[in-house]
């Protein structure tokens, strides 16, 4: 990145900081804090061990140097800012969940959503979370603080137990499911796909190797069968059919299984983005959001922080994003494109500033 671009990049991040605040931490004072600079631009270095004392030395500090990437740790220390990982003196950490669109089986920021949605919800209802905080990583994902006493102190073991558990890591069909609320959902969603069929007349498309005889009771007593599937009871169906329930088993577990970044929640010292800070390869704003709020939160409208002013770029090679609610098809070579595009590809590293 030549230095006109990094000049620009940097007096518009400061604009940004100028005009408006970011998230202030749990006890800052007891976090690591790290920062990527622009002049570092296109390495990736990072300046880490720092402290801070007041929330106004770490705005201070954002102001005077405009950091590209903005970190903290999800760790509370007696030093943070020792330089010896061991000196630090860890006390506890924030339970930290990565959902991102990339490691998901389909990709899509809408499957994010719904993962990061359901991870909540098993949260609160399965292990009692309380203090929680969803936040849209700036990138393609999202990530999920919790803040219970209770789970601060979690060995990395312990928060991986919860990794196996959301992963449903292990779990296959049984005639006899563990009493989980895990097992619930999946019978749940086994119960509707059989009680479909079942209204269709087709449940032997779910059960191809099923008897007549077998057929005809399943639908005298359609009711009977749904409900105990419900309650994980799956005398109705012979053992013959263990192969199709598994298979039905499976796919709804697909459903439930939730994808979280296993490295992410095992680090008890994690450096995690700061709320409110800009993400250094997209420009996009780290945002917090309510569960309430996220179904209509929409990452490439919410995040933009930009204004519409007219910039010229150079384009490094044909792109297609889609921003704001209006679609991009931007050629190689120079244009003029709104500032929020503009920076988003710079940040991207396929456009340079000016011609």
């Amino acid at each position: 990145m030549d230095t006109l671009t990094k000049e620009y990049l940097k007096a518009k991040f400061l604009e940004y900081y100028t005009k408006n605040d970011v998230d202030e931490p749990n006890a800052l004072w007891e976090r690591e804090w790290a920062f990527v600079e622009v002049e570092a631009l296109p390495e990736f270095i990072m300046r880490r061990h720092i402290a801070f004392d007041s929330y106004v030395e770490l705005k201070g500090f954002i102001l005077n140097n405009v950091p590209l990437h903005v970190y903290y740790s999800s760790a509370y220390y007696e030093k943070p800012d020792a330089e010896n990982m061991e000196a630090k003196g860890w006390k506890k950490a924030d339970l930290i969940f990565d959902i991102d669109a990339d490691h998901l089986p389909n990709g899509s920021l809408k499957e994010a959503k719904r993962q990061i949605k359901m991870l909540y919800d098993v949260l609160e209802e399965d292990f009692g979370c309380k203090d929680m905080e969803i936040v849209f990583s700036g990138s393609r994902g999202y990530h999920l603080h919790v803040h219970d006493e209770d789970f601060l102190e979690l060995s990395s073991a312990e928060r991986r137990e919860i990794v196996d558990y959301l992963f449903l890591t292990d779990f296959k069909f049984s005639r006899k499911l563990p009493e989980s609320k895990q097992s619930y959902r999946i019978a749940g969603i086994m119960a509707g796909e059989i009680e479909e069929a079942l209204k269709k007349g087709k449940i032997r498309e779910l059960f191809p190797k099923i008897s007549e005889k077998r057929e005809k009771m399943l639908l005298a007593a359609a009711e009977e069968v749904v409900e105990k599937v419900k309650n994980l009871n799956f005398d109705h169906f012979p053992k013959t059919l263990d192969k199709e329930l598994a298979r039905l088993f499976n796919k709804a577990a697909e459903r439930v299984r939730i994808h979280v970044d296993p490295p992410v929640t095992a680090d008890v010292k994690r450096l995690i983005r700061l709320p409110g800070s800009l993400h250094g390869k997209t420009g996009l704003k780290v945002c917090k959001i309510s569960r309430d709020e996220i179904d209509e939160f929409k990452p490439t409208r919410d995040a933009v922080v930009f204004e519409d002013e007219e910039v010229k770029v150079r384009i490094k090679s044909n792109v297609k994003l889609r921003l704001k609610e209006e679609e991009f098809k931007l050629k190689k070579g120079k244009a003029k494109v709104p500032e929020y595009v503009a920076i988003y590809l710079i940040c991207r590293g396929v456009a340079i500033y000016g011609w």
